[in-house]
């Protein structure tokens, strides 16, 4: 067995378990965190890529930077299009600003893909979404998420300031790794493992998907 693949089944394994929803809220409502700026972009030709046009940011609620430059290009695709029935769409009301964060860190690939995620799960308790629907997202994009092994070493990534080269930066980032494929049978393996934590209306609507789903 290759150690790309020992990895890969590894990942799958630790993916599968998910923990339970905690029963108290103190610990979801001290994740306050808080955002630099606002996100102002303009959307591409394409009708779905957006450029930012100013800087923004986020502070986690253990007090680090995740900036974003000016010059990022996003499309929410850092989120399963299958969990898009969840929200609305990534850049949709209290989702917006941290899907631009997941997205350009899951892009330049500089920092852990785990760390990456659990900032979307932070990022999404500070813009007022719901501790179970965060739950929910969070798990979508770490079991179905974009994977990596290696972060961007290329010191010009690393310092983000007015002159960040983006499409160099993504172009040069590392490798992805293969993650689970969005199946019938991944997804509702994941919606056995996460119900009993999540809305009954969300439940219902993921498997309601399921059938679009080959």
């Amino acid at each position: 067995m290759t150690m790309k693949r020992r990895n890969f089944i590894l990942g799958l394994a630790a993916a599968a378990s998910i923990p339970i929803l905690p029963a108290t809220r103190k610990a979801y409502a001290q994740q306050a965190g808080s955002f630099i700026g606002n996100v102002t972009a303009r959307w591409n030709a394409d009708g779905r890529e957006m450029t930012l046009i100013e800087p923004f940011g986020y502070i986690d609620p253990s007090g680090k930077a995740w900036e974003v430059p000016v010059g990022t290009t996003v499309d929410g695709a850092s989120i399963p299009q299958f969990f898009w029935s969840i929200i609305g769409g990534p850049f949709d009301g209290m989702y917006r600003n941290a899907s631009v964060v997941h997205d350009f860190y899951c892009q330049v690939k500089t920092r852990p893909y785990r760390d990456v995620h659990r900032v979307f799960r932070d990022a999404m308790g500070t813009s007022g979404v719901s501790e179970r629907k965060a739950f929910l997202m969070y798990h979508a994009v770490n079991r179905f998420g974009p994977r990596w092994d290696n972060v961007t070493v290329d010191p010009k990534c690393l310092v983000i300031d007015d002159h960040y080269d983006f499409a160099a930066c993504s172009r040069n980032a590392a490798p992805a790794l293969p993650v689970p494929e969005l199946n019938r049978e991944n997804l509702q393996a994941f919606i056995d493992d996460v119900e009993g934590n999540v809305d009954e209306q969300d439940i219902a609507t993921l498997r309601d998907s399921l059938s679009e789903v080959r």
